[in-house]
């Protein structure tokens, strides 16, 4: 059975949909998956061994006709038996109809509802996507979330680390972008870690620099001695960074979310509710610290240190 899966958003989504294509790789013997995602957040189906195929596909308004008439030749070659659309647009499932593929599933919409074989309202469950399943007749919980790191990457990951003098364990944190775009103040990450340095100076901090924390990244260096920064150029190597840590802070993000599947300490900062994080082993590992105002911002350092050196204790 060849399935297809379209999963609009970026890298935290496309990880919360990795649980969805280990259950259809569990429950069909034979099932073989492609995914249809964001150009930005391909990348990540690195870590699956479940997808044989990811299509880049931006599924903003913006598309022109040629992308979309290239995205139909694709699905059309490929002859799939099932598609699922996590989309309820117009386009998307007029793409599907004309395209072909006998069953098409997605969540309740005026177009869906005319155009795809069959749906299900979304509803809280539909968080994690597990209602589209029943669709397909798979029913039952879904596996935890699980990722592969590819040996290349933990391979060039021990040199970074030698490179910059960690050789042992470390605490690692991501100031980065949360899905909504804003940030943790970075006095606020500045408060932090030099308090950490001075009550564990034998411990390094190293700061994880991807593309949207790159604009604090110098001013936090900048102001905090001896603080490793760590640059990973593959999802993979960003996996391998955080499993070798001793404990990750972060902002709610896709680190955070490697961090739940690698089974590594975490303290996770949010403006909002956390429960829509899917299982992972390491659900029991993470501290979560909520703002009690919906903002990023009105979580003091001191809330933070305060979570870190309670939970050290």
């Amino acid at each position: 059975m060849r399935v297809l899966a379209l999963v609009p958003g970026e890298t935290e989504t496309q990880l919360s949909f990795f649980p969805i294509i280990n259950q259809i790789k569990d429950s069909f013997e034979n099932a073989e998956l492609s995914v249809v995602a964001a150009p930005s957040a391909t990348a990540i189906y690195q870590l699956s061994k479940g997808v044989a195929e990811v299509v880049p596909y931006s599924f903003e308004a913006s598309n022109s006709p040629a992308d979309w008439a290239n995205l139909l030749g694709t699905v059309r070659d490929r002859e799939f038996d099932v598609a699922l659309t996590l989309t309820d647009s117009w386009s998307i499932a007029l793409l599907l109809w004309l395209s072909g593929v006998p069953t098409r599933l997605g969540y309740g919409g005026s177009a869906n509802n005319r155009l795809l074989t069959a749906t299900v309202p979304r509803s809280a469950e539909s968080a994690h996507h597990s209602d589209l399943l029943k669709l397909i007749n798979i029913n039952g919980t879904l596996p935890a979330l699980s990722v592969n790191v590819p040996r290349k990457d933990l391979t060039a990951v021990d040199k970074l680390r030698q490179g910059v003098g960690l050789v042992n364990g470390y605490v690692l944190v991501y100031p980065g972008a949360t899905a909504s775009g804003t940030t943790y103040p970075t006095e606020s990450w500045i408060t932090i870690l030099k308090d950490f340095q001075q009550r564990q100076p034998d411990l390094p901090l190293a700061l994880l620099e991807t593309d949207d924390a790159a604009p604090q990244t110098a001013a936090i260096a900048n102001a905090v001695p001896d603080l490793k920064i760590l640059r990973p150029e593959t999802p993979g190597q960003t996996a391998a960074l955080i499993a070798a840590a001793n404990l990750l802070v972060a902002v709610e993000g896709y680190p955070l979310t490697l961090a739940i599947a690698l089974n590594v300490y975490t303290l996770g900062l949010f403006a909002g509710d956390s429960a829509a994080l899917p299982s992972a082993p390491g659900q029991d590992r993470l501290v979560s610290l909520t703002s009690a105002t919906g903002t990023l911002e009105d979580i003091s350092p001191d809330q933070v240190l305060k979570k870190i050196w309670s939970e050290a204790a």
